[in-house]
């Protein structure tokens, strides 16, 4: 089911199942969704407040139930389940890694992150986090990132009018913007990846 049909059929519970589900280790546009509900907010089909209790009810189940299978189940079950979305035990290294780091931090920030929040969801529950503190910090970045990716949906639709009449009124120069762009991303893309070999290079040779 799409993100719009699922705001369709079940307006802010659909939200709910879309945000548990990308813990699951099903791929689902998190952020697509919370950006359609801004819309929807935008237009007046949602309203903010229950539009923000429900997505940050999903997303903080959705890591508790993470938290646990990582807790009781841990890595050979992820391992497992995680290669139809791509995981690998080196990704799961990695993150367990930065997070024996950087645990509060990663916690919190790493929702910002597609892919992230998902992975340390698990890692946390494998690596024992207090839970008490896990959930504080749960709630208050699933409550911050659902309302950032809201308020983009908001802005997307009070300005798209603006958007496109640049893009049809200046086509050239939108057209270099988003090459530029792009390319600024492939080029800091280029820059960490390097950063990376030589980190590892480095980390080789000590």
């Amino acid at each position: 089911m799409s993100p719009h049909a699922l705001l369709a059929h079940y307006g802010y519970f659909g939200i709910v199942i879309a945000l548990i589900l990308e813990f699951l280790l099903i791929p689902f546009p998190a952020e697509t969704i919370l950006i359609l509900s801004g819309i929807l907010w935008h237009r007046g089909v949602l309203h903010l407040f229950p539009l923000l209790v429900f997505a940050t009810l999903g997303s903080f189940t959705g890591s508790l139930i993470a938290y646990y299978i990582g807790f009781y189940v841990g890595r050979p079950v992820l391992l497992r389940y995680g290669r139809y979305v791509k995981l690998d035990e080196a990704k799961l290294d990695k993150a367990e890694r930065a997070f024996e780091k950087y645990s509060l931090s990663i916690v919190g920030l790493g929702r910002f992150i597609a892919g992230i929040r998902v992975l340390i969801a698990y890692v946390a529950g494998m690596n024992k986090m207090r839970i008490w503190l896990y959930v504080i910090i749960t709630i208050i970045s699933a409550a911050l990132w659902s309302a950032l990716f809201v308020l983009i949906g908001a802005t997307l639709s009070t300005y798209w009018h603006v958007i496109l009449g640049l893009v049809v009124t200046h086509p050239a120069p939108s057209v270099a913007v988003l090459v530029a762009l792009v390319a600024l991303c492939v080029y800091f893309w280029r820059k960490q990846r390097l950063k990376n070999r030589k980190t590892r290079a480095f980390t080789a040779e000590s």
